[in-house]
């Protein structure tokens, strides 16, 4: 059990024999993350917490950080796929057929690409140096969900977040966005 008076620091910190390392970040809330290594994150907020209110934090969901790190520890992680140089060529292609498609059908021109290997998103969006950068993990997806992140991607070149707005142009774009999405966290 957490001590009710724990002082933590920035960096690694122990606790109950668990690594968790606290940093401080531009972030709007408080956030505790369990890592599939089995150590924990803290981020504090740069402008909005304290050391003392993310010890707090901390404490309040301590008993969630065990149960978590319990189940990830027990469940193996599965074997990154590996895409023969083949397959990332087959993809370049399509990306750049459907990056071009869609760019042109949605007047958003200049627009450079890359692939690249990530482990946690399909694709990024640099709006203000106009910058796609797509995962190579892609290579595994099918070409409906491909084209979602490609259509997904050159939307924030309109709507930043994933608000109100950006749905309704994706709705407008391509209107079975959310069928393909969840195709895609499937495969």
């Amino acid at each position: 059990m957490i001590p009710s008076d724990i002082r933590l620091h920035y960096g690694e910190n122990v606790i109950d024999g668990v690594s968790v390392a606290v940093s401080r970040r531009r972030a709007r809330h408080l956030i505790v993350r369990v890592k599939q290594d089995g150590t924990a994150a803290l981020t504090i907020p740069q402008w909005r917490a304290t050391l003392a209110q993310g010890a707090a934090f901390l404490i309040s969901r301590w008993e969630w950080v065990l149960r978590t790190r319990e189940r990830i520890l027990a469940t193996p992680p599965p074997p990154e796929r590996e895409f023969t140089p083949a397959d990332i060529a087959r993809l370049q292609e399509l990306v750049g057929e459907l990056h071009s498609l869609w760019a042109d059908r949605l007047g958003e021109y200049g627009v450079d690409w890359k692939l690249r290997r990530m482990k946690t998103r399909w694709g990024v969006c640099n709006y203000a140096k106009r910058r796609i950068t797509y995962a190579v993990m892609l290579a595994g997806a099918s070409r409906d969900c491909v084209e979602y992140v490609v259509v997904h991607e050159l939307t924030h070149l309109k709507a930043h977040g994933h608000g109100v707005r950006f749905k309704a142009l994706m709705d407008e774009r391509l209107p079975d966005w959310r069928v393909r999405r969840r195709m895609l966290k499937v495969s």
